[in-house]
């Protein structure tokens, strides 16, 4: 194994970063359900309908990361979260901007079983 990096739930840690079998790339349909289990970054990509974002399947841990991406298809899309995604600090988008990039920063916390969407960023 090289200096720096570390095998890390089935992707590759390199200076602090995951990459590797954590990404899944995906047209959510009108449901995005996550493997918090196998998945750390969700690409939704020309996304198509309106959808909601489900509860993740899985076993999360204490302060496990989740990153979504959205970006729809040329229209705006309304987004609806299961009731544990929950704002810190920041209001959660209810639409795509057509054409633009989102971005989602989840953090798992154990304590309350909830997802704690602490960062979102649009693409001007």
């Amino acid at each position: 194994m090289s200096k720096g990096k570390t095998i890390f739930r089935g992707g590759l840690v390199s200076r602090g970063v995951i990459s590797g079998k954590n990404e899944i790339k995906v047209t959510a349909g009108t449901t995005l359900t996550i493997n918090a289990d196998t998945t750390s970054t969700v690409v939704v990509n020309a996304q198509d309908d309106d959808f909601t974002i489900a509860l993740p399947t899985g076993s999360p841990r204490e302060g496990q990361k989740l990153v979504v991406r959205i970006k729809d298809d040329g229209t705006g899309r309304s987004i609806t979260y299961n009731a544990v995604f929950r704002a810190v600090g920041i209001t959660l988008p209810t639409t795509t901007v057509a054409s633009k990039v989102l971005y989602l920063g989840c953090m798992f916390n154990a304590a309350e079983s909830k997802w704690d969407v602490i960062a979102v960023k649009q693409e001007a």
